[in-house]
């Protein structure tokens, strides 16, 4: 189910803004999968959305190419039940953002 879910927000939320990085996966799926790392962490430890949002946003790890892509993967992350915040949310999103990029 959790796969599933990713590839759906992947493909109607992430996909459409990769064009630009269609030749290299890993150059977009690595730094998209640490955001929705940090989204899940921060909702984990209680934050809400809209703070996790702008910390990401005010993040310098976050290059400025990629905070188009913050808002719909948070939401995501804030759609998934509490007991499936683990590490495996981010694996999953890189793995299916190298299979759709592809």
């Amino acid at each position: 189910m959790t796969r599933f879910a990713i590839a759906a927000v992947f493909t109607l939320s992430v996909l459409p803004a990769t064009q630009a990085y269609a030749s290299d996966a890993g150059h977009y799926c690595a730094p998209t999968a640490e955001i929705v790392q940090m989204a899940v962490t921060a909702r984990a430890l209680g934050a809400e959305a809209e703070a996790t949002q702008a910390d990401i946003l005010a993040n310098d790890a976050v290059e400025e190419r990629y905070a188009p892509a913050v808002p719909s993967l948070v939401e995501w992350v804030y759609t998934l039940p509490e007991d499936q915040l683990t590490d495996e949310v981010a694996v999953s999103f890189e793995e299916a953002c190298g299979a759709n990029i592809n």
